[in-house]
């Protein structure tokens, strides 16, 4: 069986393919691959660099057409990565993350950027393989069980009640965590990767900045998919 997560974004793609036991890591990134982050993990994880021109069209119907052909193109690349990596007869388990309505940017492209992308796996996938969307508030909650032990609260005195609580070692309850608390938990987790490996050794300097650095959010999130892929 292989596993895949794949979190979409129209910017900063993530895939994660695991197959004999051994990982490999995408980006389909639009920052510049002399990015500091990305020259520092480009050791552990294929970047693709990704370029739209259709936000320079001004006539409205011509710039939704280019955008239309550069999703095609690039949603293309992404595919052909997957089936570089594996045959079509594989089984398969992928896992996608769905949509936060909280997402910044625009929420239509994305929504048309991630359809096709979706449209292309059902199609091309055989009937050996199959396809879950979780929701982000899944994803959040699986990582949290899958990585720290619950807190355990008991009620009542006659009929004792049994509650367990997933949150985070800080106690922040697992379904608000934020991407900081993701990173987290990929460098507390057991993972043998090294890309966490790299992300502990160099903790100190991630978490200086405001924002977990892109694509290493993104990247985290994809591992996550496929290992919470691999219990359903």
């Amino acid at each position: 069986m292989i596993f895949i997560g794949l979190d979409v974004s129209k910017i900063s793609t993530a895939l994660s393919i695991e197959k004999n036991g051994k990982t490999k890591l995408f980006n389909y990134t639009t920052k510049k691959l002399n990015n500091c982050w990305i020259k520092d993990t480009d050791l552990f994880i294929n970047y693709r660099h990704i370029e739209y021109k259709y936000t320079s069209e001004k006539e409205y119907s011509k710039k939704e057409l280019i955008k239309l052909v550069e999703f095609d193109e690039i949603t293309d690349l992404i595919i052909n990565d997957i089936f570089n990596n594996v045959k079509v007869l594989d089984s398969i388990k992928i896992a996608i993350e769905g949509y936060s309505y909280q997402s910044k940017g625009d929420i239509f492209d994305l929504i048309e950027f991630t359809t096709l992308l979706k449209h292309k796996l059902i199609h091309k996938l055989s009937g050996y393989s199959s396809v879950h969307i979780l929701s982000p508030h899944t994803l959040k909650s699986e990582t949290c069980k899958m990585i720290y032990k619950p807190r355990i609260e008991t009620k009542g005195k006659r009929v004792i009640k049994t509650i367990f609580h997933f949150e985070s070692p800080n106690g922040k309850e697992a379904t608000k965590w934020d991407k900081w608390n993701m990173f987290q938990a990929f460098v507390d987790s057991d993972l043998k990767l090294e890309l966490k490996d790299w992300c502990k050794e160099y903790e100190k300097e991630i978490t200086k900045n405001k924002d977990v650095p892109k694509p290493l959010d993104d990247i985290i999130d994809a591992i996550f998919l496929k290992e919470i892929i691999k219990k359903i």
